[in-house]
């Protein structure tokens, strides 16, 4: 017996409809219990810059992604690719809203929407980052060091070297997980 003709047509409709989603809000949870309203782009430097980033997570797993991320225009848009090139992912940030295209499967335990918010704890201002956090957090920034606590413990810290968005290096910290990264401004 032969498939009806349409059968194909509504077996690759799903597929269709899952790269159309909707924009996610930008609400990202940073660390368990720690909620983080994204900053507007606008509130933030404008900027282009290449990177290498590199996850220490827990047990020792170390994951390198080169990252491209660029704030101009009201848009805030990171592209994370392999080493060797390869487009792991695609997140952008507009107004309140979150999309993320991922072009292959991602670990569980890397949301790619930390990324943005990350990289708005390191460089936007410091009272646009206080405006998008939650009741019991708190930031704290002095020169080159920033801390994020919840209800007095140290959830995310970041440490900048170079002299302003974007910094020469980075490094960030989520003690209560475990996990660290490693951020490295590329020569153009």
């Amino acid at each position: 017996m032969r498939p009806p003709r349409n059968l194909s047509r509504l077996l690759l409709l799903p597929l269709l409809l899952a790269g159309c989603r909707a924009p996610e809000t930008a609400t990202v949870q940073v660390a368990p219990g720690v909620p983080f309203r994204l900053c507007a782009p606008e509130a933030g430097p404008e900027f282009f810059v290449n990177q290498e980033v590199r996850f220490q997570f827990p047990g020792g797993r170390q994951e390198t992604v080169m990252a491209a991320i660029e704030n101009r225009g009201g848009r805030l848009s990171l592209v994370a690719s392999s080493a060797m090139g390869q487009t792991l992912f695609i997140v952008r940030v507009k107004g309140t809203a979150v999309a993320v295209d991922t072009r292959i499967p991602i670990p569980g335990d890397l949301d790619p929407r930390i990324l943005p918010a990350l990289v708005e704890f390191a460089l936007w201002p410091a009272e646009a980052v206080r405006a998008g956090l939650g009741e019991g957090i708190t930031l704290a920034a002095e020169g080159d060091r920033r801390t994020l606590l919840r209800k007095g413990k140290v959830v995310w810290t970041v440490v900048r070297d170079g002299a302003a968005p974007p910094f020469r290096s980075m490094v960030m910290d989520n003690p209560a997980l475990g996990m660290s990264v490693r951020i490295r401004t590329l020569e153009d």
